[in-house]
């Protein structure tokens, strides 16, 4: 029976590096949530699995480390941050487009203790190494098919994602494994050919790495390189030819960076897509990661001990929300900072709580190791260690980076020191009391399975299925979406704005009344439950009040718009959507002092400025504002904005000149000819509008038909 339970939680530890190739198309995000699911099936059957055997084997049960220590502490606390964080629901199971919360610590918690228990021997150790680094160089082989055209770069651009669908990913996983197969190349004792092997696939893994282009993963790597062979250099006395090696690939990196800094301003660095994002790399390119940072800071001084819950970021981002960041993303849900991260999620004691294990792995691998590790084995992965921090210093961890932290962590703890009178048995459990604990353990693997997994994997499906065509009509897509929401999972915020969205899509098309009744119902009632149970998330306020004002609905949307405000006051892109609100309303007055305050937060932001001058030709007090900021210049006029504002507000002749300033600047333009021949029209220069209409029909034979009708409708006096 040992035996069996050990043969099959060795088989699904060695599936786990196959994690990789996963992609679901059938479920939501397909790169992510198949990925993460796999996982958390595969760590709940071994964990069922490790717990039988430990009632039948105690040389698998838990023993003491304080690398082990570290790793409950921080799962511990980060659990009660979550708790008592602005979102527990969502802290707890994230979202789909990150799988992370405290499920996933969880999940990794059980992979790290089983790993570390199972996989108890150097040689299964060894297996495991190789197996994930094979695993590698196919990823890689796929890689190099995106780089030749033969298979599509997922993410667009030509940034290599291969199977992970981001490059960012895809960087962070090659750089685990080229510290990891130089590690079992710096440790080969057996025939050289294997040697070969091992250097093509490192070759292969750092091509793939420079070519996606990720500049936190490409610094990483050439740092924790620097800190491996500087440390070789340093302490390595026995072997002298891996220390000559060294300190030539250390004089290497130190001279290639120094060159790189000199020639990053040339035609050729400029030219490389890789050299020139890695040659942007300044303290005025990274003012917005510095300025999120400081964001970062303030919410971490109002939540200082225990931060604000994991997948709470988006709480801070609205509340210190700087008007400067204007141009960048607008709903942030990462500092892109593992300190910040970490900070943020788990406040001081969190950060403290993960910072320990890294410090625990290094304490044991240089200090209390069961194995003799050699020096340049601990300086690999020493380096591996300092390359990975160097990366997250710039961006966040995903799945496949996190089961290659702890797979890392759980070989350390393989081998660490532990204290022999914590491992007898003293319990002695009886045979009844195992024919009790091992149906319940079942038990509960089934209900794990069913509610951690199944439900997800259900709701990620439902919402693929409710935004696609069917063939039942459009009560199946409702059906979809009132059954993915039941399930009351992963995903609920998702599902919702998935169906605001449909909702918006169905009225924006005209689509039947009934139809987008029916969308609307679903949406308001769900949003509106979303709200209830968090009321303070600006995003989930902006987004229910820009969907109560498409359906022409102000005066509902007013009070969510507002919130919004108060919860986020320096993000302008909410000020606008409430000053939209009060121009439907009929009150220009209030919705120009709310413009005004949007731009008066940033003026370089050039979308403030234009919706500001909206609001004053709404109110009538467009000389007030050219007054006060200069007037109108051509180049604004032309914004299809101001001309609806003209249009709307009566401005017929400011209509027909902003045309001719369109079509001045872009004569090719059809379609610019015929708004304004329709300008034309309305302050009675037909004759002129004939003319624009000829110059479509011209420039566009496809509008003939369409143009003659419009020409015989001018001369017979009547207005198409």
């Amino acid at each position: 029976m040992n035996k069996i339970l050990r043969y099959v939680l060795l088989v699904g530890i060695f599936i786990i590096p196959f994690i990789p190739f996963v992609i679901s198309s059938t479920m939501f995000f397909p790169f992510i949530t198949g990925k993460n699911f796999l996982f958390r099936i595969l760590v709940e059957l071994l964990v069922a699995g490790w717990a039988i055997l430990t009632l039948f084997d105690k040389a698998y049960r838990p023993k003491f480390s304080w690398l082990l220590v570290s790793v409950l502490s921080f799962v511990g606390i980060i659990a009660i941050a979550d708790i008592f964080g602005a979102n527990p629901f969502k802290s707890f199971w994230s979202n789909f487009e990150r799988m992370e919360g405290l499920i996933t610590l969880l999940h990794l918690l059980g992979y790290f203790i089983v790993a570390g228990m199972v996989l108890n021997t150097e040689k299964l150790w060894n297996w495991f190494w190789n197996t994930t680094v094979a695993v590698s160089a196919i990823i890689g082989i796929y890689g190099v098919l995106q780089l030749a055209g033969k298979a599509t770069i997922n993410q667009g651009g030509v940034r290599l994602d291969a199977t992970l669908g981001n490059a960012s990913y895809l960087a962070i996983y090659m750089l685990f494994h080229i510290f990891i197969t130089v590690f079992l190349l710096v440790r080969w004792r057996g025939v050289s050919w294997i040697r070969y092997i091992y250097g093509a696939v490192i070759i292969l893994q750092l091509v793939i790495l420079y070519f996606t282009a990720t500049r936190g993963a490409l610094i990483g790597i050439v740092g924790g390189m620097i800190l491996a062979t500087l440390l070789i250099t340093i302490f390595e006395k026995e072997r002298k030819i891996v220390r000559k090696i060294s300190v030539s690939i250390l004089a290497f990196l130190i001279v290639s960076t120094g060159i790189f800094i000199f020639v990053n301003d040339t035609n050729f660095v400029k030219k490389s897509d890789t050299l020139n994002r890695l040659s942007s790399i300044s303290m005025e390119d990274g003012s917005t990661r510095f300025t999120i940072w400081g964001m970062a800071l303030e919410g971490l001084k109002e939540r200082p001990i225990l931060g604000w819950g994991q997948e709470n970021f988006n709480f801070v981002f609205n509340k210190y929300y700087k008007p400067s960041l204007y141009a960048q993303e607008q709903w942030f849900d990462r500092v892109h900072n593992v300190v910040f991260d970490w900070l943020i999620a788990g406040g001081i004691l969190g950060f403290l709580a993960y910072i320990a294990i890294p410090i625990f792995m290094l304490y044991y691998l240089w200090r209390r190791l069961e194995i003799n590790l050699s020096v340049t084995e601990k300086s690999i992965f020493t380096g591996l260690l300092a390359g990975y921090f160097f990366h997250n210093m710039f961006v966040f961890d995903n799945i496949i980076s996190y089961i290659l932290f702890f797979s890392v962590a759980a070989y350390i703890y393989t081998h660490s020191t532990f204290r022999s009178d914590l491992n007898e048995d003293k319990s002695k459990r009886s045979y009844g009391f195992k024919r009790v604990a091992i149906p319940g353990i079942i038990v509960a693997m089934i209900f794990s399975l069913y509610f951690f997994n199944i439900k997800g994997i259900l709701t990620a499906k439902a919402i693929i299925k409710s935004i696609s065509p069917q063939a039942e009509g459009i009560d199946a897509n409702i059906k979809s979406f009132e059954k993915a929401i039941s399930y009351g999972v992963v995903g609920k915020q998702e599902v919702v704005e998935q169906m605001v969205t449909i909702a918006l899509r169905s009225r924006s098309e005209g689509g039947d009344i009934g139809i987008q009744t029916k969308f609307f119902e679903l949406a308001n009632k769900e949003m509106k439950a979303l709200i209830e149970e968090v009321p303070d998330d600006a995003r989930l306020r902006i987004f229910y009040g820009a969907f109560l004002s498409q359906f022409n609905l102000h005066n509902e949307a007013l009070p969510h718009l507002k919130k919004a405000v108060e919860l986020s006051p320096d993000k302008q892109t909410i000020r606008f959507e409430l000053g939209t609100a009060y121009l439907n309303l009929g009150e220009p007055d209030k919705a120009l002092k709310i413009f005004k305050d949007a731009y008066e937060l940033e003026p370089n932001f050039k979308d403030a400025e234009i919706i500001y001058r909206t609001g004053a030709i709404y109110a009538g007090k467009e000389d007030e504002i050219n007054s006060l900021i200069g007037p109108i210049s051509d180049e604004d006029r032309i914004d299809g904005r101001i001309i609806n504002a003209y249009t709307r507000a009566g401005r017929v002749n400011d209509v027909v000149r902003s045309w001719e300033i369109s079509v001045e600047k872009n004569p090719e333009n059809p379609q610019f000819h015929v708004s304004l021949a329709a300008a034309y029209l309305q302050v009675g220069r037909r004759q002129e509008a004939v003319a624009e209409i000829q110059k479509a029909i011209d420039l566009d034979p496809n509008f003939k038909e369409q143009g003659d009708f419009f020409i015989r409708e001018i001369r017979a006096g009547r207005n198409p």
